[in-house]
């Protein structure tokens, strides 16, 4: 019989996701820090497990390639993805192409939009839903549906 040695080992990660919802979006100016923490809110106070980059990733600690790693591997780690679209963040963008590819279901949260406003076809039809804020996330959370809002896709 022979020894395992730790060198040998493999990574043990589940194949089942560990969080309910990776949530992208920016958090670099204070109207964006407050959407993003209106969004957390309703996760929060319904105890939702969340994997967010804004508390998980750190540039000045984790390095470049370690923020980048560490986002991807919260999307692959989760079951739903929530993308702010507030501002149109590239990254944000990004996490949702990702998740999107990853067959991740995906839902934009795009806080005041109005029935009639304009969304990218590439945003919108890649997600489930679109959300207008926290009463319609708090309205999927509660009953697993949400009404649709009527937006012109480009």
């Amino acid at each position: 019989m022979s020894e395992l040695h730790i060198e040998e080992t493999i990574d043990f990660r589940s194949s089942e996701p560990i969080y309910d919802y990776y949530v992208a979006g920016p958090f670099f100016t204070d109207d964006q820090m407050k959407s993003m923490e209106r969004l957390e809110r309703v996760l929060h106070d319904r105890h939702k497990s969340t994997f967010m980059p804004r508390f998980r990733s750190n540039i000045a600690q984790d390095g470049v390639q370690g923020c980048f790693d560490k986002n991807l591997e919260g999307i692959r780690q989760s079951r739903i993805v929530i993308v702010n679209v507030v501002d149109q963040d590239p990254g944000t963008l990004f996490d949702m192409g990702y998740a999107y590819a990853l067959g991740k279901p995906i839902y934009v949260y795009a806080e005041g939009i109005m029935p009639g406003d304009k969304m990218n076809l590439m945003i919108s039809r890649g997600a489930k839903a679109v959300l207008t804020g926290p009463a319609d996330l708090e309205a999927l959370l509660d009953s697993g549906e949400t009404a649709a809002v009527q937006i012109d896709e480009y």
